[in-house]
């Protein structure tokens, strides 16, 4: 093997412009295809690895409105999010029939630290309940989240991420300082590390990806509330309410579905468990009766969840089923070109037959070449991917900022250029090993 190899690489130099341009060809394939798939790779990630297993979305349709007549502020037939009203999301916590559970709802507000020269950002934050801290991990570097008791108080405490307290105090040493958020003023009394799943699968309402738009603060849904803050965006709202709260970006969280709510269910049980307590809690809603509408709830899982809502852009999936054809048409000129290179040694390869070199050597001789001609094709490759990677960074989808090269991508990479070595060199090298020794000497 290491004989065949040598001569594989000693292949490579005696054509160097039909290498070249191989090399060149294969190069092209590789970074168009890679550019596609690690972008690919990370619309299609798990966004919490570990947990989403067993995260699921709980919903009930308790709206008092008939059966598809629900519309947005603006009169525009919304899309269904399996967003909750606030009493419901009430009802569930109080039943407590999931090992951690939380209503939540990304919002955006403005905040403002405290001190002589209070400084300001308008981001996002969570309005959400105690237990979304186990519920998703969310790594605490200080401090500690509020409790079951604090909610219940509607305490206005608020667990901010380092990114945000180093904007607005300059350090991440924030710990019982005041921020104030909307018309109130919270306590911090935790510190946690960025949070950002991608995509943000338990609200995507607010945003699918991004990787600067992100959840910057925790708050206690009823504080947030307490202090004027507004949920944006619903799921419908009850038809016979009495004059409905609605502004331009804020709804009546007392009639209208605005929170997701998201549960941890670690066995198959606990999930058919809690699919039936659901349906039971939606048949009971006897306010429902006259509106036509049928007893409806769901439990659906997180990539169940992004499935269903098609967060991953068509067109990302197209450029890679593109980017592959490309590689496979690169893939077939490379090959014309290792046949070509192989049966010009037809004297050489008759000689070594008839000194007794099986087919077998012959064989593995020309994939060795034919996999290092790729694997010079994939180190060519890395950084006309990179540039890929970083012009697509530079549109603005919603999504490209993801853009990135990843080590598992890395590693892939000189895989499927390997691989692609492999594939193209195979017929040729199979071609050159069926060559007849006594024709090609006496011929030499």
């Amino acid at each position: 093997m290491r004989y065949n190899l040598m001569l594989a690489w000693h292949g490579l130099k005696r054509f160097p412009r039909s290498t070249i341009l191989a090399v060149l060809t294969v190069a092209m394939g590789l970074a168009a295809t890679m550019t596609t798939l690690a972008l690919l790779h990370q619309l299609t990630a798990d966004p919490l690895p570990g947990r989403s297993g067993h995260l699921y979305l709980a919903w009930v349709d308790t709206v008092r409105a008939k059966s598809g007549q629900s519309t947005s502020l603006n009169g525009v037939a919304i899309n269904a999010n399996h967003r909750i009203k606030l009493d419901d999301a009430k009802g569930l916590l109080h039943d407590h029939r999931a090992h951690w559970q939380a209503p939540m709802a990304s919002t955006s507000v403005e905040m403002t630290g405290s001190g002589p020269n209070p400084r300001s950002k308008h981001d996002y934050v969570m309005a959400t309940t105690s237990e979304v801290i186990p519920l998703f991990g969310i790594a605490l570097r200080s401090g500690r989240g509020w409790t079951p008791g604090e909610d219940e108080q509607r305490a206005r405490v608020v667990v901010i991420d380092s990114e945000l307290a180093q904007s607005i105090y300059g350090t991440v040493d924030v710990l019982g300082r005041e921020l104030k958020i909307g018309k109130g003023v919270f306590r911090i009394i935790g510190v946690s590390a960025v949070f950002a799943p991608q995509p943000h699968f338990y609200d995507l309402s607010a945003f699918a990806f991004s990787g600067t738009r992100r959840d910057r603060a925790f708050v206690p849904l009823s504080a947030l509330l307490d202090a004027g803050g507004e949920l944006s965006g619903n799921d419908g709202c009850d038809e016979d309410a009495p004059a409905k709260k609605t502004t331009l970006f804020g709804t009546d969280v007392a009639h209208c579905a605005t929170l997701s709510y998201w549960v941890d269910l670690p066995s198959k049980a606990q999930v058919d468990e809690f699919r039936s307590y659901l349906q039971h809690y939606v048949e009971e809603q006897k306010s429902l009766a006259g509106f036509g509408k049928p007893a409806r709830s769901d439990l659906i899982g997180v990539g169940a969840w992004l499935s269903r809502q098609n967060v991953v852009p068509d067109n990302a999936r197209l450029n890679a089923w593109l980017a592959g054809s490309f590689l496979l048409l690169c893939m077939a000129n490379v090959a014309g070109l290792l046949a070509a290179r192989f049966l010009r040694r037809g004297a050489e390869i008759g000689i070594r037959r008839a000194l007794g070199a099986p087919r077998g050597a012959i064989f593995q001789q020309h994939v060795f070449e034919a996999a290092l001609i790729c694997l010079v094709g994939g180190l060519l490759a890395l950084p006309l991917t990179l540039f890929g990677l970083w012009t697509l960074r530079l549109q603005d989808s919603g999504f490209t900022d993801l853009a990135r090269l990843d080590p598992a991508m890395f590693g892939a990479l000189f895989l499927l250029a390997l691989g692609v070595g492999v594939l193209t060199g195979w017929l040729p090298a199979w071609r050159a090993s069926r060559v007849e020794p006594g024709l090609q000497v006496k011929s030499a």
